[in-house]
């Protein structure tokens, strides 16, 4: 446990100061874009040709929302000085692709996360371009850039060793969240395959749906050549959000049963899927600007779904829907705030880029032990119903079904072995007569006393069941015929011998019953036959006595 608070404390001052890390930044530029949104000749523009047509940009984030290259003037407010080897870095780099000219340059310096483009001397946290030599105030620095993604960006000026220090930091906590991603993945997956539930297939489809759009998307994939042949394309982008998204509605049904249990939020989400998975088959061929605004609406009233959902559950006290709000309320708050900064309601904050993350592996965790707590729930109810099943409810006994099962699985279990088993089967006198004189409650209550009776008398390997209405049948293996005479008549003194008391009054008892021993190659049926020939037997001669049944037409009364 002190591990676990250690390692939470350290993510959480990895975060800290990644996250402060773009405060702490300088940021020495007058930032301008070229307006209208054109994409002339590089030379032109680098001869001044276009300077007039930079319009100044307050800050200094940088936003593509198109598909067109764009271009912006960077232009030093400030001298820095090259001894910490300082660098031009871009946040939010994914599947943004962006070349800078210098002053006196005839090329530009070309940087993305995928692609030939790829730096990989640096993690995918920036975009990284050396500044060789500084900066001299009033230095113009040409910036163009194309992106598949419309979240901002910002330009910070940092020293070499702060940007090793940002990599590390960046991909300690990336190897943690898609570590353990892939370990609840395949956890889930394990518990799939052993206990054949597909509650767990569903979390691991949308555990492996979300990691690989991490992967992908954060860069840990760009080792990978063809990876930079679609990433430019947006229909990356909205395929894999879109997948994940559905694979979770699918996992999230199942989890809350909302079929069963709230049948309109159920049809509600299964339109959600429908429009999904039709925006997922339509997106492989052709998305739109509007695409994935479509699917970011789409998100949002699977959010609200699902919260009102787990709020009626908890009304109802479904133990799975503490879990559900416990783990993912803040991943949904999270994915939210990411729609509306996609959508650009509200700025993109820098947190974002970690918190999702970091959000979905807590979520996934508590999902997977709000699983195992809900299978444990299921088993505990198919317990409870199976003994409901098997044991009478007035008796405590094995029920009809149960002690004939039973009896059959002890008979093959005896043919096999070669081993004996005998069969008491007994019913209570005259209990019409109970019912009619004392009551049912009577009735009932000596049936009860006979049963408790009949089991204290019998091992843990015996069989005893209800048979219907007063008749008990039990077997006794690996017990002979003569062994279980005597079985039979201690519980006919034990009745006979000691009444009981009911309502106040001595109830007299008296069992009828009858023995057989098992045959070679005798049937369950055949075996019972034989022994109710003698219980009848036992009553034609007067009851309150045991008969043993040896032969087809010889009964021997005790």
């Amino acid at each position: 446990m002190h591990r676990f608070w250690r390692s939470i404390w350290q993510l959480a001052l990895i975060l800290l100061g990644l996250t402060t890390a773009a405060v702490a930044s300088a940021q020495p530029f007058a930032l301008s874009r070229l307006e209208p949104s054109t994409d002339p000749p590089p030379a032109r523009v680098l001869a001044g040709d276009y300077d007039a047509r930079f319009v100044p940009e307050r800050g200094n984030e940088i936003a593509v929302l198109d598909r067109n290259w764009h271009w912006w003037r960077l232009v030093s407010t400030q001298d820095v000085p090259g001894d910490n080897a300082p660098q031009l870095v871009l946040t939010q780099p994914y599947r943004k692709f962006v070349g800078i000219w210098r002053a006196g340059a005839t090329s530009p310096v070309r940087r993305s996360i995928h692609g030939k483009a790829a730096d990989f001397r640096h993690s995918s946290r920036f975009l990284v371009f050396p500044l060789e030599g500084g900066l001299h105030k009033g230095e113009v620095i040409y910036l163009r850039a194309a992106a598949a993604d419309v979240t901002a960006s910002t330009l910070l000026v940092m020293p070499l060793d702060a940007v090793h220090r940002q990599d590390m930091s960046h991909i300690a906590l990336r190897s943690v969240v898609l570590t353990a991603l892939g370990v609840i993945a395949l956890l889930a997956f394990g518990f799939w395959v052993g206990l054949k539930e597909r509650g767990y297939a569903y979390l691991c489809l949308t555990l492996v749906v979300q990691t690989l759009n991490l992967a992908v998307e954060g860069g840990e994939t760009r080792m990978i050549p063809w990876l930079g042949d679609i990433m430019p394309d947006r229909r990356t982008n909205v395929v894999l959000n879109t997948a994940a998204v559905l694979a979770s509605v699918r996992f999230l049904m199942f989890f809350l049963d909302l079929r069963a249990t709230q049948a309109p939020v159920a049809k509600l989400l299964n339109i959600c899927s429908w429009l999904l998975g039709g925006l997922l088959l339509v997106s492989m061929i052709h998305t739109w600007r509007a695409s994935a605004s479509f699917g970011n609406v789409v998100l949002l009233v699977v959010i609200g779904a699902i919260v009102y959902a787990s709020a009626v559950a908890i009304g109802r006290r479904q133990r799975e829907a503490y879990f559900l709000m416990l783990a993912w309320t803040p991943l949904m708050a999270v994915l939210i705030v990411l729609v509306g900064a996609y959508q650009r309601w509200w700025p993109s904050y820098g947190w974002l880029e970690y918190a999702y993350p970091v959000g979905l592996v807590l979520g996934g965790l508590g999902l997977l032990l709000g699983l195992a707590a809900k299978l444990q729930q299921l088993r505990r109810d198919h317990d409870s119903a199976k003994h409901r099943a098997t044991y009478d409810r007035l008796t405590s006994v094995m029920t009809r079904a149960a002690i004939e099962e039973g009896m059959r699985q002890a008979i093959t279990e005896a043919h096999r072995a070669s081993r004996p088993l005998t069969v008491v089967f007994f019913d209570i006198d005259h209990f019409k007569r109970i019912n009619d004189e004392h009551g049912h409650s009577a009735g009932d209550e000596a049936l009860r006393t006979v049963a408790e009776r009949t089991r204290n008398r019998l091992r843990a390997t015996d069989l005893c069941g209800r048979y219907g209405g007063d008749e008990i049948l039990v077997g006794l293996p690996g017990t002979r015929l003569e062994q279980g005479l005597v079985v039979a008549e201690h519980l006919r003194r034990t009745i006979s011998a000691n009444p009981p008391s009911i309502n106040g009054r001595v109830l007299p008892l008296s069992l009828s019953l009858g023995v057989a021993e098992l045959r070679p190659g005798e049937s369950f049926d055949q075996l019972l036959e034989r022994a109710d020939a003698a219980l009848y037997a036992s009553k034609a001669g007067g009851r309150d006595r045991v008969t043993v049944q040896q032969a087809a037409a010889h009964d021997i009364a005790i």
